[in-house]
């Protein structure tokens, strides 16, 4: 009896001694959440590139650029002469958005004149043109006498050149002395 006594004994003492196998050790666990929000925006450069016939231009500040029409009327005969320039704006939207291209005087207007398709004695001070925009493989043209502005209406983020062209028209009456001038204003919009 004794004998088994320090059998049992024994195998309680290796039992204890032994690694439980069986036992799980609990594991404390926390979760962290992450998020942000990218806002829609458009965003767009100074014209970069231009390329023209009649015309030169030249970078202004970081959002405004100048063309300028070398001849605007023929020495001889004061009629317009045609003149085009097409130019590149970087711009990026990260959402859906509108492109928008709009004249201030509907053409290029005389300083003190009148924007009107009619002559006076036989002379005018009023220049329509053509206005183009390209962007996103979309392409919309306009007149700027019709005082609509281009417009291009883009589903989904875009990023790249906005290409613009402005086609002025050669002939008709002659011009009546002074300075010509519009600005247009490009502006990429996020959809509302």
């Amino acid at each position: 009896m004794r004998a088994l006594i320090t059998t049992l004994l024994a195998s309680a003492a290796l039992l204890a001694a032994a690694p439980a196998f069986a036992q799980t050790t609990t594991v404390g666990e926390g979760r962290l959440d992450m998020t942000g929000t990218a806002p829609s925006t458009c965003l767009v450069q100074a014209p970069q590139a231009a390329v023209g016939t009649n015309t030169t231009f030249s970078s202004g500040s970081t959002q405004q650029g100048q063309v300028t029409i070398t001849q605007l009327a023929d020495p001889q005969t004061a009629v317009a002469k045609e003149a085009t320039i097409s130019v590149a704006l970087p711009a990026i939207c990260n959402s859906a958005h509108h492109v928008t291209v709009t004249s201030l005087n509907r053409g290029l207007l005389r300083a003190g004149g009148v924007a009107s398709q009619t002559s006076t004695n036989g002379f005018r001070e009023f220049i329509p043109y053509s206005v183009t925009a390209s962007w996103a493989g979309q392409t919309a043209t306009g007149q700027s006498l019709t005082g609509t502005p281009v417009n291009i209406t883009t589903q989904d983020g875009a990023a790249g050149q906005v290409s613009l062209t402005i086609e002025v028209p050669g002939g008709g009456d002659p011009l009546i002395a002074g300075t010509y001038s519009d600005s247009l204003t490009i502006e990429l919009q996020v959809a509302s």
